[in-house]
């Protein structure tokens, strides 16, 4: 039987509590909970025995029982924090995005390669099995070519989450805005749904949240490389029942050239098709396929402790999420220039 993989927790604020939670229910040892506000750290010591609790993140570094660190601090301290984690000899799980900067993202990418320690990026999109589904049904031609992609996010700045997250309103510390925090992870999904991106143009609304210094609101226009174009809206001052009660809403919709499909819950596809096998009598109808909701957070968990074992690297690579990073950073200087910016070529 293997033994648990040993891991410290280096912030341990909301992220860091639905992290914590994953890595018990995986049967890994907590060993460090590691915050500078002690109330947080005693809440995950609460979770299981034996966990120590610091606010100097050095120590679990330094602890040679640590096999690997998970990394849910504010974005500006993810670079630094990462590489003298790699530099321990330690693996790195990174909660998104990656970095601040792409500068900041390959010294991480580097120092892991160099010491031969595995980068993840805790990427939860990458692991939802509504996604996945999605992806099999473009795959299999169930709306013909895709030509265009629409994502709306809607999250409403309730207080609790300036509360629990301060950090958030410093747009250093949080490397921008709702476009990095939440963008990052709907430029993933865009690039697991269609493909690469070639080019974004962006736009930021009229602050209405005069305590955060980052946007609150903007737009993105997306260029793929196959030719599909798509739109993001990210929001927090979108206003609805749902998001008023601190749920926040997920759009999505994905025409081509056979029907569309969307979801408006978080769990169900609405597929409409022109395609003959999905006519049932030769009669227009609307499928409706549900996908059971997962634990995101343990299901990447998991996946990071596999690649641990097993030396493969993981799907949500620090190579691999460069790409949403430097997505949502083109959006940011589009939004100073007024111009359309190109990607890299992968």
């Amino acid at each position: 039987m293997e033994r648990p993989i040993r891991v410290a927790i280096i912030g341990c604020g909301w992220a860091g509590t639905r992290h914590a939670q994953a890595w018990k229910e995986c049967r890994a040892e907590i060993r460090w909970a590691v915050d500078l506000d002690q109330r947080r750290t005693a809440a995950v010591a609460a979770l299981q025995k034996g966990i120590r609790t610091t606010t100097n993140y050095r120590q679990a570094l330094e602890d040679p029982e640590v096999d690997a660190v998970d990394i849910c601090l504010p974005h500006a301290l993810h670079a630094p924090v990462a590489v003298e984690a790699a530099q321990a000899g330690k693996h790195i799980l990174v909660e998104k995005p990656l970095a601040s900067s792409l500068a900041e993202a390959d010294q991480m990418i580097e120092a892991a390669e160099q010491a031969g320690v595995v980068l993840m990026v805790a990427e939860n999109v990458r692991f939802n099995p509504l996604f996945h589904r999605i992806r099999e049904l473009l795959v299999d031609g169930a709306i013909g070519r895709p030509a265009l992609i629409q994502m709306t996010r809607e999250d409403y700045l309730v207080r609790s989450f300036l509360e629990e997250r301060r950090w958030f309103l410093d747009a250093e510390a949080a490397a921008g805005g709702i476009m990095m925090s939440g963008g990052i992870h709907d430029f993933e999904t865009m690039r697991m749904l269609i493909g690469e991106i070639e080019s974004v143009q962006a736009l930021r609304a009229r602050q209405r949240f005069l305590e955060m210094e980052g946007d609150d609101t903007s737009i993105a226009l997306v260029r793929f490389r196959d030719g599909t174009i798509g739109t993001l809206v990210e929001s927090f001052v979108m206003k609805s029942l749902m998001s008023a009660a601190g749920a926040g809403a997920r759009l999505l919709r994905i025409d081509g050239d056979l029907g569309s499909l969307s979801v408006h819950d978080g769990c169900t596809i609405h597929l409409f098709s022109e395609r003959e096998d999905l006519l049932p009598r030769g009669e227009l109808r609307e499928h409706h396929l549900y996908v059971p909701p997962a634990d995101t957070f343990l299901l990447e968990i998991e996946h990071f402790c596999q690649s641990i074992r097993t030396g493969r690297e993981p799907i949500t690579s620090g190579r691999s999420q460069r790409r949403p990073l430097e997505a949502v950073l083109a959006a940011y200087r589009s939004m100073e220039t007024g111009q359309p910016v190109r990607l890299s070529t992968p």
